[in-house]
């Protein structure tokens, strides 16, 4: 298994065709998470079966059939470390705020998926440390969808008919957006931007 602390890592949980891999704890977002749902942003640890969550891959509001917690000690897991995604990373308005998830998690970026892991530059994009136990929140929905994470297009559960958006592997295209994140870490900032660079990580909460 390739550790997602090594720069650069492309790691990808799916196959080509989308069919569900099981990847543990590999795959989830933080508890600190905030999800928008019909009613605006809420925390991803007060979601439950039932509530409605603005989609993006088929573009309306979905109820959530299912929330899985999947607990994990890193230091024993070294694969499961989560990753950190300062706030400004992506995009202008992307993360709005630093968010943590689960190194295999997939993120929408120009129309594509990507394991978050194979994003990686070790400054706006970087494992966070993290030696303890951690847990992370697993959504599935009726059907594969991205839902919106501290404005990030994060990912649902696969539920065995294929993935929402192609899943972009390693080569040229996930080269020149791995490029154009590592850009915006030291361009001059501009009135609105939160930026990427010199920020703290959140604070790992970990399980009592």
């Amino acid at each position: 298994m390739e550790d997602p602390s090594q720069e650069g890592s492309p790691i990808v949980p799916y196959s080509a065709h989308g069919q569900r891999h099981e990847a543990g704890p590999m795959i989830g977002i933080f508890p600190s998470g905030m999800v928008v749902t019909i009613e605006g942003e809420r925390p991803i640890d007060t979601i439950y079966p039932g509530d409605i969550l603005l989609i993006l891959g088929n573009i309306g509001y979905s109820p959530v059939q299912r929330v899985t917690e999947i607990a994990v000690d890193v230091s024993r897991q070294a694969g499961a470390t989560p990753i950190l995604i300062r706030a400004g990373a992506l995009d202008l308005r992307s993360p709005i705020r630093d968010t943590i998830l689960a190194p295999r998690t997939l993120v929408g970026i120009d129309d594509r998926l990507i394991p978050v892991a194979s994003l990686v530059n070790g400054r706006s994009i970087a494992p966070a440390p993290e030696t303890g136990r951690v847990r992370y929140l697993q959504l599935e929905m009726l059907v594969h969808e991205m839902v919106i994470v501290d404005g990030v297009r994060v990912a649902t559960q696969p539920c065995g008919q294929g993935l929402c958006r192609p899943l972009l592997d390693p080569g040229p295209a996930l080269d020149g957006i791995r490029a154009g994140i590592a850009a915006r870490i030291d361009r001059p900032r501009q009135a609105g931007d939160t930026g990427a660079a010199g920020l703290r990580p959140l604070p790992i909460r970990r399980l009592s």
